[in-house]
């Protein structure tokens, strides 16, 4: 009854139970918690459509990684009367990476083009040809999953008949991309599975008697496999240790070379040094060429050597060799 208070709890024992000060605190908060969700969720439930896409724009840009939030804006944004207007330095990125995927020759040039087209999509996430522009030039980079992921954004968009018709056509052909490169991937994983992982590599002047007369301290580069072939890049700063003077010099060098290892038709295993193409011969023209190595028995190590000849216009033998000794670490 109002204005009775409740008798004290007592227990079999005849003390009133104490609750631990820790829980009753615990319990408080869990009630201001609940109180604010449901003061956000009946927020949202009252928002119009008009706030909800400014909202759910507002968090995309906090979390631009969050492609359910994306799609989510891409659906509602039909909705909206009028509909909401594209900012014009969004075209304006559109229109540049258009230009740079048309002028494109290297691979950077691609990356520039979809540097631009994530800009457009970043400054109106909701505009459809900025995926889907998107989506091609991530095809020609090779990258056919983030071109499907793209396309699919960009078929959420209101489209006509027609554009979902030649959409869903481009995502069937995306997927037949994506497996064949992941068939490819997966023979050449099995082919060059001992060449993959990280190598150390040192290098260093031989003379006549098989004696180092130089070496540098070990570099590090990881195997890259392209195409059917796997390549090999080390090109850092190192030290090189001369042992010529009686003594050791030690001095800093640069190391810039590039091997690729691959298989010819009988399936031998074939290794090439980018550099002279034919040291025999004078002046020097630089191109891809084998070089004579050895394989270790475990495929973890690999002796690559290359007979070397004095600069033009003698080119004549030198009497040293440069060999490169490389050790898969992992």
């Amino acid at each position: 009854m109002p204005g009775c208070s409740k008798p004290p709890e007592v227990s079999a024992f005849g003390y009133k139970p104490i609750v631990p000060k820790a829980k009753i605190d615990m319990r408080r908060i869990l009630q201001l918690m609940l109180a604010q969700l449901f003061a956000v969720c009946i927020c949202v439930a009252a928002a119009t459509p008009r706030e909800q896409f400014a909202q759910m724009l507002d968090l995309l840009q906090k979390t631009p990684q969050d492609d359910t939030l994306r799609e989510g804006i891409v659906r509602l944004a039909p909705q909206l009367k009028p509909a909401p207007s594209i900012p014009e330095e969004a075209r304006r990125a559109l229109v540049r990476g258009n230009t740079a995927q048309a002028e494109a020759t290297t691979t950077d040039d691609y990356a520039r083009a979809a540097k631009h087209y994530e800009d457009a999509a970043a400054l109106a996430p909701w505009w459809g040809p900025a995926y889907l522009s998107l989506a091609k030039v991530r095809e020609l980079q090779l990258d056919y999953l983030s071109a499907q992921r793209n396309l699919k954004i960009y078929m959420l968009a209101a489209l006509s008949p027609e554009e979902a018709r030649k959409a869903q056509d481009y995502l069937y052909a995306l997927e037949d991309k994506q497996e064949r490169a992941d068939k490819s991937k997966n023979e050449n994983d099995a082919k060059f599975g001992w060449a993959s992982g990280q190598w150390r590599m040192t290098k260093s002047l031989v003379d006549r008697s098989g004696i180092a007369v130089t070496k540098t301290d070990p570099l590090i580069a990881r195997s890259n496999i392209e195409g059917d072939r796997v390549m090999l890049k080390f090109a850092a700063e190192s030290m090189e240790h001369d042992f010529r003077t009686g003594g050791e010099r030690v001095s800093p060098a640069r190391l810039d070379d590039s091997f690729r290892v691959s298989y010819d038709r009988s399936g031998k295993v074939i290794m090439e040094l980018f550099g002279r193409r034919d040291q025999y011969t004078c002046p020097v023209a630089y191109d891809w060429n084998e070089v004579a190595f050895e394989l270790g028995a475990d495929r973890r190590t690999i002796t690559a050597t290359r007979e070397d000849v004095y600069a033009p216009p003698s080119c004549k033998l030198s009497g040293y060799s440069t060999v490169w000794v490389f050790e898969r670490e992992r």
